[in-house]
């Protein structure tokens, strides 16, 4: 008797900029549900805004999307990007302050969605996680006062790749 088996690819686990974790929309697949967090592959929709999320994370795009649709959060807005073009200017960021009210987070990410550096609340350097390849900051201690490797917001000098 032969069984078809479906292969599902491994879905990369969310870190959260806030502990703990507030409701949480992912608006993009690839990601693993949580309790507290839920993925949305398809954007915004019903379901995203019936499960009432604190905190959204997507791209800038999705993001503004959300702030023309005057949806109010109560946490955070996590900007996620895949590649340095789509790092957020201080104007991007301003503007998604001002449509949210609330603090705007970046994470960058490489395939898979593994997360490679993320901002952390003193809103300074970056975080840099072990998949990080990119150029450190030595010698830089965070304003935040976690000892962790930091690297440059830099948009030219940000190298998002994962290490082997």
């Amino acid at each position: 008797m032969l069984f078809t088996t479906r292969t599902r690819e491994a879905a990369a686990a969310f870190v959260h900029p806030l502990d703990p974790a507030p409701r949480t929309a992912i608006l993009v697949p690839g990601f693993a549900s949580t309790r507290t967090v839920r993925v949305f592959p398809h954007g915004w929709d019903n379901a995203a805004q019936k499960f009432a999320p604190a905190a959204v994370a997507g791209t800038f795009d999705q993001l503004l999307a959300l702030a023309h649709k005057d949806r109010q959060f109560t946490h955070a807005m996590i900007s996620l990007a895949w590649h340095r073009d789509d790092l957020l200017t201080p104007r991007q960021s301003d503007l998604l302050w001002e449509a949210f009210g609330v603090p705007i987070f970046e994470q960058f990410l490489g395939p898979g969605n593994v997360l490679l550096a993320y901002e952390c609340q003193a809103h300074g350097d970056f975080h840099a996680t072990p998949a990080y390849a990119g150029p450190i900051l030595k010698g830089r201690r965070c304003a935040c006062g976690i000892d962790l490797p930091t690297c440059s917001v830099n948009r030219e000098a940000l190298v998002l790749r994962a290490t082997a």
